[in-house]
């Protein structure tokens, strides 16, 4: 009987610190609050570059900056604009191909995967 709740308490205290730990991390990944909205960074965009916006418009976080990234489609020139997400100003402008976009995506999923991952091995090993 001693044991049953021991063990009960035990699995209690893991359980919570699972739930703490996701909730966390939760918070962490969440951008911060932008002044700029992806709506105002594709009218920046296509003021710049008048065209049409491809896909949707998602807030990056490139090198500790959170940044729109749109693309605009000028004819067959295919550019990805990055557009401050605070300052509204255009950071940087790629010219790209679908293929190189796919490609990325892949990528970044890859990355966040393998974060993911290695963020449970860390939680394993304090576990320990």
């Amino acid at each position: 009987m001693k044991n049953q709740k021991r063990i009960t308490n035990f699995l209690t205290v893991v359980l919570s610190l699972i739930v703490l730990q996701g909730t966390m991390s939760a918070f962490a990944a969440k951008p911060p609050k932008v002044k700029v909205s992806a709506s105002q960074a594709n009218h920046i965009a296509l003021k710049k570059f008048p065209g049409k916006i491809v896909g949707k418009t998602a807030l990056e976080n490139e090198e500790g900056k959170w940044q729109y990234g749109v693309l605009v489609r000028s004819g067959k020139t295919l550019r990805e604009v990055m557009v401050n997400a605070k300052t509204g100003k255009i950071d940087s402008v790629e010219v790209t191909t679908d293929a190189k976009e796919n490609a990325e995506k892949i990528e970044d999923a890859a990355k966040a995967k393998k974060s993911s991952s290695k963020e449970t091995e860390d939680d394993d090993k304090k576990e320990k």
